[in-house]
């Protein structure tokens, strides 16, 4: 996998559960219906979490890599790069 700069991939490849994450999240086509979104991933930066995104109290969407400015949907839009599913609860 080829990543936008060496920071994005060292904060995207890290354990979930230890300091900051960035996580390429797929939304199910349910969650994607009911938030009338036009997008089918979602980018965040969390701070360490447990099981999953959903359960995650600190975590804030971002648009761009906060590292070089890359727009994320642009340069991540493959599914290899998703690493979990967040579906309508």
């Amino acid at each position: 996998m080829e990543f936008c700069c060496e920071k994005f991939r060292f904060f995207y490849s890290g354990e979930r559960n230890r300091g900051l994450n960035i996580r390429i999240v797929q939304l199910d086509k349910e969650f994607i219906d009911r938030a009338e979104l036009k997008f089918d991933k979602s980018y965040f930066i969390t701070e360490g979490y447990e099981n999953s995104i959903e359960e995650c109290i600190k975590k804030m969407v971002i648009n761009y890599c906060p590292f070089c400015g890359q727009e994320l949907k642009k340069r991540y839009f493959n599914d290899e790069y998703v690493q979990e599913i967040m579906k309508v609860k």
